[in-house]
């Protein structure tokens, strides 16, 4: 089954509104087996919707538009889908008192005349109901065997919708099953991990796709069978192949997260971490408290950014950042040894860099980051250059997602 989705909204098109309902979308209908094949964005403008729809159902089993539904005179996506199949717009009563009630729950007595556009639809469809907002959607079975699912541009609204009404609906609808599988890479790039796996990617099946991002790289394998367990054993099949020669910066797949696998190592070996950060300014902090219980393996945190704080907190000598610079090797060390022993923690970990875009020189360009990790007596530095041409809050994610992998290795 074949699905395309058209994104109706002229706030769409121009940029000003990001398009995430069509990823959720995407991602529930391939876990029922239903292939998207495109994304249509257009604006709120008759000629237009009556295109993308006789595109779409040339080619279409299901097709599914967002946005166009609210009160407003742009708001045109109903009214063209009737003129498009030449039927007439009905309204239904109960709709109607349904959404006067809903803006008097709101202490709106009367409600506005310019919603009463919102109870009516095509006479064929049935309606999708909203229980959040005023703009329900349709269902609409077409003369040319598809089917065509409105919704309102409100993600919360479609998920609500989605969830309490169209997804049991369309369960069983396809006969094939699509599962897919990510697998996620830290601390090589793109080209390399590719040329790794080059003959692998060339395959025709299943669906093999490569995408970067800024320090993680993901490699997403697609099957589509007959049954659910067949199309998991080839994604595995082939997930296997790939590891084989790349393990060393394999961190996880799907949902997994730097952060979530830490937090899981931490809590399985009964540890406590602290951390000591400059250039980052409390972000590995901030991304290992992100996770609710994570008061089980985080301690404490030091943004000592001034060289007085590394001298009056961690208590690093005053003479060893004037020798080596607070951007040091040196440095890094003795601020992973000093937030470990003030906080008592099992591990300290340490980040001071320069994240530009100033204080770079020859010697110390921005980009710049050293890292120190102490565990019992170990204590180990690690020099990073991320390249000048980085912004400063690439430079300072960079950094935290370089510690955060760090340590899971570690642990």
């Amino acid at each position: 089954m074949k699905c395309e989705i058209i994104a109706i909204g002229n706030e769409i098109v121009s940029g000003h509104t990001i398009n995430s309902n069509a990823s959720f979308l995407a991602r529930e209908l391939e876990s029922l087996g239903i292939e998207v094949i495109c994304h249509t964005s257009i604006k709120d403008v008759f000629s237009e919707i009556h295109q993308a729809l006789d595109s779409a159902l040339e080619r279409r089993d299901l097709i599914i538009t967002t946005g166009g539904l609210g009160p407003t005179p742009d708001d045109l996506t109903h009214e063209a889908i009737a003129k498009y199949f030449n039927v007439k717009l009905v309204q239904d009563p109960k709709v109607l008192k349904e959404i006067k009630n809903k803006f008097k729950q709101r202490g709106i007595l009367n409600m506005p005349k310019i919603n009463i556009k919102q109870a009516y639809k095509p006479k064929a469809a049935k309606w999708i109901p909203n229980k959040l907002g005023s703009a329900n959607g349709i269902m609409l079975k077409t003369t040319r065997s598809s089917m065509i699912l409105t919704f309102p541009g409100v993600p919360s609204e479609l998920k609500h919708m989605w969830f309490n009404t169209v997804k049991r609906h369309l369960a069983g609808f396809s006969k094939e099953h699509i599962h897919s599988l990510t697998l996620k890479f830290s601390g090589i790039r793109e080209s390399i991990l590719a040329q790794k796996i080059n003959n692998i990617l060339k395959m025709k099946y299943p669906i093999l796709g490569i995408y970067p991002d800024l320090d993680e790289i993901k490699i997403r394998i697609t099957a589509k069978e007959k049954t659910l367990k067949r199309a998991k054993e080839i994604t595995n099949k082939v997930a296997k192949q790939i590891l084989k020669r790349t393990k060393k910066y394999y961190f996880g797949k799907d949902n997994d997260t730097l952060e979530t696998l830490v937090a899981e190592n931490l809590i399985k070996t009964k540890g406590r971490v602290a951390t000591a950060e400059s250039c980052t300014g409390g972000l590995l902090a901030k991304r290992l408290t992100d996770i609710s219980g994570s008061s089980k393996y985080f301690n404490s945190s030091v943004v000592s950014y001034s060289n007085e704080a590394k001298i009056n907190i961690l208590g690093i000598k005053r003479e060893l950042i004037k020798k080596h610079g607070a951007v040091s090797r040196e440095v890094a060390r003795e601020m992973a040894k000093g937030i470990k022993k003030i906080t008592g923690s099992n591990i300290g970990i340490s980040i001071t860099g320069i994240a530009g875009p100033t204080g770079g020189s020859k010697e110390k360009p921005v980009g710049l980051v050293y890292f120190g990790f102490a565990q019992k007596n170990k204590v180990i530095t690690k020099k990073v250059l991320f390249g000048s041409n980085r912004t400063r809050n690439e430079i300072r994610f960079l950094a935290t997602q370089f510690a955060l992998n760090w340590l899971r290795k570690e642990l």
